[in-house]
C-alpha cells in the first residue's frame, strides 16, 4: 500500500469509529424505550345533555412521577378527568423523562333513569315479592333503596344475563334501564 492508500484507509476507519460511537450505545439507552404505559381504570357514562362522565387513568413503567392529560397539552398529576360529556377523548400520560402514552376513551350518553320513577316500579313488580327479595328468608329484602343500590351492580348482572327475576326475563327495555341507571351511580332520584 503506498502512502495516499494508508492515508485513506486511516481516514475511512476514523470516520467508521466516529459514526459507531454516534450509535446507541449501552451508555446512553433512549429513555423511552420502557416508558409508561397508560391503563384506563374507569369510565362513567354522561348523563344525556349534561357533563357528568368520567375516566380514570393510571399508568405503569417509565420513570415517576406521571403527568396525565385529557387534551395532550395541559398535564395534571391525577388521572381522575371529571364533568365530562359524551364524546371521544385522546388520554396522555408523560412521566419525568418526558415519555408519552395514550389512549383514545369514548363516554357513552345515556338518558337520565329515575328511580323513583322507572326502577323502583320494576324492583317492585319483579323483585320485591313474597317469594323472592320480599320477606323470605335469607334473601336480601328489596324494601329500601339502600338495599338495592348496595346490590346494583349485582341487579344489573342478573338481569342482563336474564338469570333474574326467576319468574323470567324482564323486557329487554327494562334491563337496559337497570343497566343505565347502575352505570349513573345508581342515584336516588
Amino acid at each position: 500500500m503506498n502512502s495516499k492508500q494508508l492515508l485513506l484507509a486511516g481516514f475511512i476507519v476514523v470516520i467508521l469509529f466516529a459514526l459507531n460511537s454516534c450509535s446507541d450505545s449501552e451508555d446512553d439507552p433512549d429513555p423511552c424505550m420502557n416508558g409508561p404505559e397508560i391503563s384506563v381504570d374507569n369510565v362513567k357514562v354522561s348523563i344525556e345533555g349534561k357533563a357528568t362522565g368520567e375516566i380514570t387513568v393510571s399508568a405503569t413503567g417509565g420513570a415517576d412521577p406521571y403527568m396525565f392529560s385529557i387534551d395532550g397539552s395541559t398535564f395534571q398529576t391525577s388521572g381522575l378527568f371529571s364533568n365530562l360529556a359524551a364524546g371521544d377523548y385522546t388520554l396522555t400520560v408523560k412521566d419525568a423523562n418526558e415519555c408519552t402514552d395514550s389512549e383514545m376513551v369514548t363516554v357513552a350518553e345515556v338518558p337520565e333513569v329515575s328511580y323513583a320513577n322507572q326502577i323502583r316500579p320494576i324492583i317492585d313488580n319483579n323483585c320485591q315479592l313474597s317469594n323472592c327479595h320480599g320477606d323470605r328468608q335469607g334473601i336480601p329484602t328489596f324494601a329500601t333503596y339502600d338495599n338495592v343500590k348496595a346490590r346494583a351492580a349485582a341487579i344489573k348482572t342478573k338481569t342482563g344475563d336474564k338469570s333474574m327475576p326467576p319468574t323470567g326475563p324482564l323486557p329487554d327495555s327494562e334491563i337496559k334501564l337497570i343497566a343505565d341507571w347502575v352505570d349513573q351511580g345508581a342515584p336516588d332520584n
